[in-house]
């Protein structure tokens, strides 16, 4: 494969985002994120899926600068308002990145997708990866669980509308005000909670970091409905891949329910940022993402490498 001394971050880490040096010091950050509906309304459809793929960027650290359509649909067959309504939804979210929508590309295909090119700047000794985590740190978490959950209720025709509006908003929300919530702080590792959900996730912070972790059980916020759909064995088919992945490298108290364990391995679309900082910075650092609106959470701890990833309950 060729090599680039200019290209600090592509294929051989887990990092959300590949990212290549500039002439001027400065570094470009990208991203490219799509995927099918997963809620009826084609414009938050779109709006979603454009958050999701800029959360790529902000899970980085990085600032985002534009970006590019990603769109696939059956030729003749989706009426022209509902392309549309994709599109401005995506067109929503980024006039409240602050970016414009410069491009992009579109094919014909059976089944819709949607998402975009992101492509953003970042100091490179300022970057935010997945590395770095350290013994001490504590994990905050900057959105509460359960989207895979809720629009597999959607489909299912079980979730609860009031708690779809909720979930929806969740999933809409930018990790922008996150990244400045926790500037301030020490950001050791970082990145955002997507379809691997948050054990997936936590196990990359922790391969990458030489680590282990500890979890409460109970700390990660849940979005209303998910543990009530949870125990009616509703939930996405994403979330028995993800327990096989993350199987052998996760240890699970007697006493944590099979709904919370659900939630804690629900595949999110535009989730949280899931950081490490400082123990003693960690309250202040979901304080104020709490402050921003996020439904942030101080989940547990980073720990000395024993190979798995303790979830306890803790009274």
């Amino acid at each position: 494969m060729f090599r680039n001394d200019r290209l600090l971050v592509g294929l051989d880490g887990p990092d959300d985002a590949a990212v290549y040096l500039l002439d001027s010091g400065e570094a470009i950050v990208a991203s490219l994120d799509f995927f099918t509906p997963l809620v009826d309304d084609p414009a938050d459809f779109g709006a979603i899926a454009a958050a999701n793929a800029l959360s790529d960027l902000y899970a980085m650290g990085a600032r985002p600068l534009f970006a590019l359509n990603v769109l696939a649909v059956p030729a003749g067959e989706l009426a022209p308002e509902v392309v549309g309504a994709i599109l401005r939804g995506a067109g929503e979210i980024c006039e409240q990145a602050g970016i414009p929508i410069a491009g992009g590309h579109s094919i014909d295909d059976a089944e819709p997708k949607f998402g975009l090119v992101a492509i953003g700047t970042a100091a490179p000794g300022r970057l935010w990866k997945k590395a770095g985590a350290r013994p001490g740190d504590a994990l905050v978490l900057g959105k509460a669980l359960g989207t895979g959950i809720l629009t597999t209720g959607v489909k299912r025709e079980v979730t609860d509308p009031v708690d779809l509006l909720v979930a929806v908003h969740s999933m809409r929300q930018l990790n922008r005000e996150a990244v400045e919530a926790l500037a301030p702080f020490d950001v050791h590792a970082c990145t955002d909670v997507t379809g691997f959900g948050l054990l997936g996730h936590l196990l990359e912070v922790c391969r990458a970091s030489g680590t282990s972790a500890v979890v409460r059980a109970s700390a990660p916020r849940a979005l209303p409905g998910a543990l009530a759909l949870a125990e009616t064995g509703c939930y996405p088919g994403g979330t028995n891949r993800n327990r096989a992945g993350v199987e052998g490298h996760v240890r699970w108290d007697d006493e944590v329910t099979e709904p919370r364990q659900l939630v804690l391995l629900d595949p999110q679309t535009s989730g949280g940022l899931l950081a490490a900082v400082p123990r003693e910075q960690a309250s202040n650092a979901a304080h104020e993402l709490d402050r921003a609106g996020y439904a942030a959470s101080v989940i547990g701890d980073v720990v000395e490498s024993t190979g798995t990833i303790e979830i306890q309950v803790v009274p």
